[in-house]
């Protein structure tokens, strides 16, 4: 079930990935087949289960990653619905424990990736003058972060942590 899960999700996370990058959008037509299909094969392969394993975990998985991204997209704006969406369809394909190890390991690739960005666009001044100095660049420019790319690259990272934990037994 591992397999066919790890193998869905990762290409949605392309498909995602280079839509975000290329059109700042991650498709619904992507998103919502994956949510639906990673949550069958979780029922059909473990049942209901609790939370660390069946479609139990998906859901709680999906509901608390579904939060956390959402609440940033509300207060901060940092993110987008894709964003979140995309953040669900992980949590109900890997569940609790590797979505929690999924929201770290984009963590780690978002502030990964937002340096990069900056360095690459050669705004690292007026970067760290708008963090100094919030206040007095309100007009300042909002540098455009495809963070589906990073929940990507944190995803992968968590289900290549997932196999190397497996088979390390």
């Amino acid at each position: 079930m591992q397999v066919a899960l790890f193998s869905l999700l990762s290409v949605t996370l392309l498909v995602s990935a280079l839509a975000d990058w290329r059109s700042r959008l991650i498709p619904d037509v992507v998103l919502a087949p994956t949510l639906v299909l990673g949550l069958g094969l979780r029922f059909v392969f473990e049942g209901v289960g609790d939370l660390e394993e069946g479609v139990a975990s998906g859901l709680a998985a999906a509901a608390g990653c579904g939060l956390l991204f959402g609440a940033v997209a509300w207060f901060n704006k940092g993110f987008g619905l894709g964003d979140v969406k995309l953040m669900m369809v992980v949590g109900a394909c890997l569940g609790v424990s590797l979505g929690a190890a999924a929201l770290l390991f984009t963590t780690i690739a978002g502030a990964l990736q937002a340096v990069l960005v900056v360095i690459w666009q050669g705004a690292g001044r007026e970067t760290v003058d708008r963090i100094l100095r919030p206040q007095s660049n309100s007009s300042a420019t909002r540098r455009h972060i495809p963070y589906g790319v990073a929940i990507a690259v944190g995803s992968a990272w968590a289900m290549w942590w997932a196999h190397g934990n497996v088979s390390g037994n």
